[in-house]
């Protein structure tokens, strides 16, 4: 694992804390609530639903993932977009993930038929890289208008 374009703590996409309970990233840098006596800023629940089962960064994550056995690509918001996904066993970049999932909607959205074998021929992705997406996500295919 060669995590390289994200801060000591913190998640690509730029927040601090993800919350395991409500599922949620946030920050809490400005958050007078989450200040103690000396004036820092250490979040101790989620200001989304108050839970308190808090992950602080993207090593955590991955452990977090190693021990539930989720893949990291559940979470690949927290990961660099052009780094493969750490310990996935899908070989997508976050980016990709992205532009995955942004293409299911938008052609299911359009009625068009989604099968990952379009989307890879449409994306310029090696097919095994999108079944894997699809899989590790639960996004079905449809073999025509739905």
């Amino acid at each position: 694992m060669n995590i390289t374009s994200v801060k000591t703590g913190g998640f690509a996409n730029g927040f601090s804390y993800f919350c395991l309970d409500c599922g949620r990233f946030f920050s809490a840098q400005f958050m007078k609530q989450f200040m103690d006596a000396d004036g820092e800023i250490e979040a101790e629940w989620c200001p989304n639903c108050g839970g308190g089962d808090l992950i602080t960064g993207a090593d955590i994550l991955l452990d977090y993932c190693f021990n539930t056995g989720s893949d990291p690509v559940n979470f690949y918001h927290a990961f660099p977009p052009d780094e493969p996904i750490p310990n996935s066993r899908t070989g997508a970049t976050p980016r990709q993930v992205e532009w995955i999932v942004g293409c299911v909607i938008s052609d299911k959205q359009k009625k068009f038929p989604v099968t990952a074998e379009s989307l890879a021929g449409q994306l310029g992705y090696d097919k095994e890289i999108v079944v894997k997406v699809f899989e590790e996500l639960y996004i079905t295919e449809t073999g025509g208008a739905v």
